[in-house]
């Protein structure tokens, strides 16, 4: 039962000042019972006493007996003064002893009297009692009384929105206030109103709060869901009942007294009253009954159980020394017996903390379990204790008590004595250590020391970067600290989580959560522990697939924990019931939590060792690969330069990344001619290297029949290269035919960057004629045709070398180039080849080389 209407904190700022009034009525109570035990001179005791309603006269005490007050009289004044409660109380909360009060009142006869009494001494609360003994009373049964109220308030708290939290906290207070704090009228004015409204709250909330207690707890009832209007049929007479005497009560409280029509409708409304709480009682009585057999979760049936079990010892202990001893003379009035009441109240404790128990606890334990493993536990402590005290026993009386005896005992006496006590003291400190762990874990105690886990496994997953082993060694860390027999470990694997390492569950088959189950989403959001409660379950489950709750429930999860890397989850730990069958407390979430997050932390570590190999092997095949790429693109180079007549060639490709997409050839075109070409394929490395690869092949192919036409032959090579590459692959290229003996050069270039042509303090650049490679079907090309002159430098190069850079990003340049080469312009082919290089080396100072560097040089003979 829950109202989810109302937010938490509303909820809980209601709860505060139900407690401050809570707290208020048991301090004014408090004091109260304080004063008639300590200050019992200071008060007088009521002389008689009266039917509220009829102010009928009975009981009356010596003092009001020597006065002449006729029993069974009507009161009528006070002091001169029409009789009110009110007035009453002033007069009797205020005076003395020896003090005089007068009195009126109307005999049986319809006579009138007076009669003047004096005040004597308040009797003791228990006479013959040491003050010492009735304070220990007082201070017990005060505490029980906060301690009820304060545990039920901690319970709201906890559950605000929980309906059976605020009827437990009615019960809480009302019965140890009623059966407690009982006052003896010393309040007087505003502290008497309150008071009062408060003791009348509690006891009209009561019983209906009981009603509805076993209607709703721990699941409704199954009468309730069937006829929701029988528990109208008593609450609503209740509550006119209420109406009709609240007004009474206050009317004889702090009035004049009550009109006989509403003194008579008082009796009736208190009678039904009483008649409808018997068939409250009864109800709750008859409704926990048939669910203990209908109820439709065995947990719903084991919270009845302790509940049932926890009320019948608590209320019985009461009834026993309320109702049954004092029928056989037995009271707590009597000095001999005060030890009765202490019993009883402290066995009452049964009941509140059953209360608290099974509405706030998750899952609640059997009741013979907790009887059983509670005695045996509580049984093994005991019997450890009596072994140490009856080793020490024996020692005094066998070996220390003689010493006393011996008139001159002798230092050898003392050493037995020593020797033993030394043994039972390292017993002590290391033996009863582990007899108690030993005890722990027999009886499934949590006692664990977190720190000391998380220390030690620390330890441990140190030592593991394989997965399976650091998942057993965590799951057995939690099977021996938590006591949990059921454990698995789902980590991640594309876009499922599988279950990889599992204790105590036998999985027929592979179980797995999706990436985008309810499950696997919520725990990546909260990042917390997610309690699964499937008999009020939470939203995520509630939205969980067939499929995923069919996982869930091969795992047997009761917890589910994420295991955390540093930007992902790593994988989902699902743990089953402990063995004591409680529920996770808050310091096992904590350990657990911690567990998770190492866990999560070293699988990730695990993860990237195992990636880190992986990639140092792959790393070493792509090394190798490259290097065989390398070999191979080395190949198609020229090897060697065919000698001309006249004139000297030489050539060199430096790429950026091992392999690249510049390119240059020296061709045999025949009749002595010889081909020069250089490219430029458009990215680096790899794909560079095959589109090269690629242009090379075709170039050699359509050269076979040598060629006159080289605007032709740029054509056929554009359409090979277009068809035999990606949509944005393309190259820049050249080719010249060089006639040593006519020193003519044809050229086309299909948008290379223009060749130089060195010759004296002239400069002659072949622009391009022609688009890119590759990039068009079909593009016009034009050849162009120039007599060389003996002494000239053609320069081929790609642009690798005109824009290799600095650190500061500042290009060479084609100028700088131009300058180093006339600088060189005496040498050979091959030496102006090594400084060019050495010049492009020199002007970058060691910054990364960027891009292929590729030159191809034509040097005449002077």
């Amino acid at each position: 039962m829950k109202n989810k209407r109302l937010s938490p904190n509303l909820l809980r700022f209601f709860l505060g000042l139900y407690v401050l009034a809570g707290v208020t009525y048991w301090l004014s109570m408090t004091l109260d019972h304080w004063t008639a035990i300590l200050h019992a001179d200071r008060h007088v005791q009521a002389p008689f006493s009266y039917d509220p309603d009829t102010r009928v006269i009975r009981g009356l005490q010596p003092e009001a007996e020597a006065a002449k007050v006729s029993e069974g009289a009507k009161l009528d004044s006070l002091n001169g003064v029409p009789y009110s409660a009110r007035v009453w109380d002033e007069i009797v909360n205020t005076a003395h002893a020896d003090d005089m009060m007068d009195v009126g009142f109307t005999r049986s006869d319809g006579s009138s009297g007076t009669a003047t009494i004096t005040f004597v001494r308040h009797k003791p609360v228990l006479a013959g009692v040491p003050n010492t003994v009735l304070i220990f009373q007082e201070i017990f049964l005060s505490t029980v009384a906060l301690g009820c109220l304060l545990m039920g308030g901690w319970v709201v708290l906890v559950k605000p929105q929980e309906g059976n939290a605020w009827l437990l906290l009615i019960l809480l207070t009302t019965f140890p206030s009623v059966l407690f704090l009982n006052h003896h009228g010393f309040a007087t004015g505003l502290a008497a109103l309150l008071a009062e409204t408060w003791f009348q709250v509690l006891q009209f909330a009561a019983i209906p709060a009981l009603l509805l207690f076993g209607m709703y707890f721990p699941e409704r009832s199954r009468w309730d869901v069937r006829f929701p209007w029988i528990k109208w049929l008593i609450l609503v007479p209740l509550i006119l009942c209420a109406l009709v005497m609240v007004p009474a009560v206050y009317g004889d409280r702090f009035g004049s007294g009550n009109a006989p029509l509403l003194a008579q409708l008082d009796d009736w409304a208190e009678r039904i009253e009483n008649f409808l709480d018997l068939m409250c009682i009864a109800l709750y009585l008859a409704l926990t009954l048939d669910k203990l057999r209908s109820a439709s979760t065995e947990d719903a049936r084991r919270r009845l159980r302790v509940l049932t079990t926890g009320m019948s010892i608590g209320m019985g202990a009461f009834l026993v020394a309320v109702v049954v001893l004092p029928r056989f003379g037995i009271t707590g009035d009597m000095r001999r017996y005060l030890w009765i009441e202490y019993v009883a109240a402290a066995v009452f404790l049964f009941a509140p903390l059953t209360l608290v128990y099974v509405v706030l606890v998750q899952r609640a334990m059997d009741v013979r379990i907790l009887l059983r493993t509670g005695a045996r536990y509580a049984l093994a402590k005991a019997t450890l204790w009596v072994v140490q005290f009856a080793l020490v026993a024996v020692v005094t009386l066998q070996l220390v008590m003689p010493l006393f005896g011996k008139k001159q005992p002798q230092l050898s006496d003392a050493i037995g004595p020593m020797i033993f006590f030394g043994i039972v003291l390292v017993l002590r400190v290391g033996v009863r250590k582990r007899l108690q762990q030993w005890i722990d874990r027999r009886f499934f105690r949590e006692a664990y020391d977190a720190e000391r886990v998380l220390n030690e496994l620390a330890e441990e997953v140190r030592r593991y970067t394989e997965t399976g082993p650091l998942l057993e060694t965590v799951g057995r860390c939690i099977v021996d600290t938590l006591h949990v027999d059921q454990i698995a470990m789902l980590l991640q694997r594309g876009e499922y989580f599988v279950l990889q390492q599992s204790i105590g569950i036998s999985a027929s088959g592979t179980l797995t959560l999706p990436m985008q189950s309810s499950t696997v989403r919520f725990l990546t959001n909260s990042n917390e522990p997610a309690r699964l409660y499937r008999d009020d379950p939470d939203a995520w489950y509630l939205m969980a697939g067939t499929a995923e709750r069919y996982a869930l429930d091969k795992l047997n999860a009761e917890l589910l924990l994420p295991l955390p890397g540093r930007n992902r989850m790593m994988g989902v730990m699902a743990l089953g019931p402990k063995r004591s069958e409680a529920a996770y407390s808050s310091a096992d979430l904590k350990l657990l939590q911690a567990l998770a997050s190492q866990t999560g932390l070293a699988l990730e570590v695990s993860e990237l060792a195992r990636s880190l190999a992986n990639e140092a092997a792959q790393r070493e095949r792509n090394n190798r690969e490259m290097e065989i790429a390398r070999e191979v693109q080395e190949r198609l180079f020229p090897q060697e330069m065919p000698v001309l007549p006249g004139a000297k060639i030489a050539g060199f490709c430096r790429p950026a990344l091992g392999v690249g997409g510049d390119y240059y050839d020296v061709l045999d075109l025949g009749e002595g001619r010889v081909g020069l070409a250089v490219g430029d394929v458009s990215g680096k490395g790899i794909s560079a290297a095959l589109l090269m690869a690629s242009l090379r092949a075709s170039l050699r192919g359509v050269t076979l029949d040598s060629p006159r036409d080289f605007a032709k032959l740029m054509h056929k090579i554009n359409q090979l290269v277009y068809e035999a590459s990606a949509s944005n692959r393309y190259a820049t290229f050249f080719f010249a035919s060089y006639d040593p003996e006519t020193r003519r050069l044809e050229c086309v270039n299909a948008g290379h960057n223009p060749p130089v042509v060195l010759r004296g303090e002239e400069t002659i650049r072949l622009e391009a004629d022609g688009p890119v490679v590759g990039l068009l079907p079909f593009a016009p090309y034009t050849e162009q045709t120039m007599m060389l002159a003996p002494g000239d430098l053609l320069l081929l190069y790609t642009d690798g070398i005109s824009e290799a850079m600095t650190h500061e990003d500042e290009e060479w340049g084609e100028e700088r180039m131009i300058i180093a080469a006339r600088a060189s312009i005496k040498k050979s082919a091959n030496g102006v080849l090594d400084d060019l290089f050495a010049a492009a080396d020199a002007f970058t100072a060691g910054a990364p080389q960027h891009d292929d560097m590729t030159m191809l040089i034509l040097k005449l003979d002077s």
